[in-house]
């Protein structure tokens, strides 16, 4: 479960015409990063659960911004890390939870627990902040 920033080929399109769009493009996706942490965090953090304790709206974290393999373009990873003490559902860990597992089943539900979606609502809390911080480093460079 990740929350993934890329911007539509009609964007891509007119990037590809900018000629450092590889040194650009990692620039707009690290200034938009924790535009999309935070929105994802505050929506976590709605939720009043055994699941989504501040362990699960601590272990968000953003990635590095990556050119992708498939589709071309660039991408940045919004995503859960680490693991909790909890009732051991990892082969590796026993004795831990994997906080993506406590994400999932709090977006998805499970058997007992009803689902609590809230990651389509951190992406659309966000959009808007961050194709502005994406154009403001566009307009900072010159490029818009």
């Amino acid at each position: 479960m990740k929350m993934n920033l890329i911007w539509s080929e009609e964007v891509s399109a007119q990037l590809a015409r900018i000629a450092d769009l590889d040194t650009i493009a990692p620039e707009m996706l690290t200034a938009a990063a924790p535009l999309a942490t935070d929105a994802l965090k505050q929506r976590v953090g709605e939720h009043k659960s055994n699941r989504a304790d501040k362990h699960l709206v601590n272990s968000i974290k953003a990635g590095k911004p990556k050119k992708r393999k498939k589709g071309g373009g660039y991408g940045l990873d919004v995503s859960f890390s680490g693991y909790d003490s909890g009732h051991g559902s990892s082969p590796g860990h026993k004795d831990k939870v994997a906080q993506m597992q406590k994400a999932v089943a709090l977006e998805y539900g499970t058997a007992t627990q009803p689902a609590q979606p809230f990651q389509d609502r951190a992406a659309s809390d966000c959009q808007r902040a961050v194709s502005a911080a994406m154009e403001d480093v566009l307009r900072k460079r010159g490029k818009l």
